[in-house]
């Protein structure tokens, strides 16, 4: 914070007479703030009052004299002349019309007073070094109106050189009290942030406690069902589902790894298809797919007459195999012509009852009571868990607010102090 003026100007003042410290209630210290800054910094609002007041004046001036060489009459000069200078002159106008809107006098506070001083320098600027060509050409030929109209913009830039020295002198001052001011502004904010997420913690926690009484009430109805006369019916077609399930599961993942071997071959097969060494039918390359994904799905004739053909294949030694991978591969395929069959009628078997099961399962009213059970049991489950994501990150952030808060505070209490002794009473 600017507040070394503050320790150099009335710092000494405070050492020099000591006082005892006022006591004012943080709601009330803006309007005190506001009051001292206008005392300290009554001088300098009303220089650059005073100032902005010659920048009007001159403001003025230089619409009168552009008016003056808007209808100024020219001396006798050759036509071509007079249309270069009439020229120019129409474009030096307008380029300081352009300017002097700019040229509107600010609020009375320090961040205004700046942009305006810098916005209109720069504006002042540019338009003379755009116009420098124009100016030359139209002074030859209205001289004593060129003349006046950048004799009141030089009185403009000597005005807004003097507000820049009284921002120079005063800025260290202006700023401690903006900073003070703002101060209290975050500390303002933060105020109402923690007042607004305290608000919103309390609505969470009764929707959370709905939410509980909701799932308790979910799992009593749950509870309830498990006593029904349908109850015993249900979960012992449940148990033999999950049989079937598991069973039909270990038979799908035990055909997989009796494939697995074959996957050196069955690749190989597949690139010769492609890079046409080896032809096969568009059944026989459906085949090969379903052999490397999911055997079991396939049909149990169909998949003997390609391992034929395959182990035919794989016997020739088109496939480049060596003698003793060869020789796995073949006793590989016919271990699985042996055993598919049998795994795949059990597994078609095992799926049907699974079916019929869950038709079963899905007549009965109370697998459709328990399923919406469930599933509004989990839907509480998750709104209870998003909300208490959301609560421990909203109070994360309160807690950071909390100790930003009291920082602002000390930073504030010791930069008033420095003013005057005053004990600040927070809210």
């Amino acid at each position: 914070m600017a507040v070394k003026w503050l320790n150099k100007i009335i710092g000494k003042q405070n050492q020099q007479k000591p006082r005892t410290a006022d006591t004012v209630a943080f709601r009330d210290l803006g309007d005190r703030v506001s009051d001292r800054t206008r005392a300290e910094l009554g001088g300098f609002f009303e220089s650059a009052a005073q100032i902005f007041a010659e920048i009007e004046d001159a403001k003025e001036k230089l619409i009168r004299d552009i008016k003056s060489l808007k209808v100024a009459d020219p001396p006798e000069l050759p036509s071509r002349v007079l249309r270069v200078g009439f020229a120019a002159r129409d474009s030096m106008i307008k380029q300081l019309n352009v300017m002097i809107d700019r040229i509107s006098t600010p609020a009375m506070d320090y961040p205004d007073i700046m942009e305006f001083c810098k916005s209109v320098d720069i504006a002042l600027d540019a338009t003379i070094e755009k116009s420098a060509k124009s100016h030359h050409r139209a002074k030859y030929l209205f001289p004593k109106e060129v003349g006046a109209v950048f004799t009141d913009i030089r009185s403009i830039k000597i005005s807004l050189a003097k507000l820049r020295d009284l921002l120079d002198r005063e800025s260290a001052k202006i700023k401690g009290f903006d900073e003070i001011t703002e101060t209290i502004q975050r500390i303002d904010d933060i105020n109402r942030d923690i007042v607004t997420g305290n608000s919103n913690i309390k609505k969470n926690s009764s929707k959370t406690d709905e939410i509980k009484r909701e799932i308790s009430d979910y799992t009593a109805k749950l509870e309830q069902l498990s006593q029904s006369k349908e109850w015993s019916s249900f979960v012992e077609l449940e148990d033999r589902l999950k049989e079937r399930e598991m069973e039909a599961n270990n038979i799908e993942n035990n055909m997989l790894e009796l494939f697995i071997p074959l996957n050196k071959a069955l690749n190989r097969m597949k690139k010769q298809s492609e890079s046409g060494r080896y032809t096969l039918s568009k059944k026989q390359k459906e085949l090969l797919d379903v052999c490397l994904e999911n055997p079991i799905s396939a049909d149990v004739a169909d998949v003997n007459d390609f391992l034929i053909e395959m182990l035919q294949v794989v016997e020739s030694g088109a496939l480049g195999l060596k003698d003793k991978k060869r020789d796995k591969i073949v006793d590989q395929i016919d271990q699985i012509m042996d055993s598919f069959a049998p795994k795949k009628e059990r597994y078609d078997t095992l799926k049907s009852e699974t079916y019929e099961i869950e038709h079963q399962i899905s007549d009965l009213t109370i697998s459709k009571t328990k399923t919406a059970l469930e599933r509004q049991l989990a839907e509480k489950n998750r709104e209870i868990t998003q909300i208490d994501e959301e609560l421990g990150n909203l109070e994360e952030e309160l807690k950071m607010r909390s100790i930003k808060l009291e920082d602002l505070k000390a930073e504030l209490s010791d930069a008033v102090n420095l003013i005057e002794p005053v004990q600040i009473v927070f809210d």
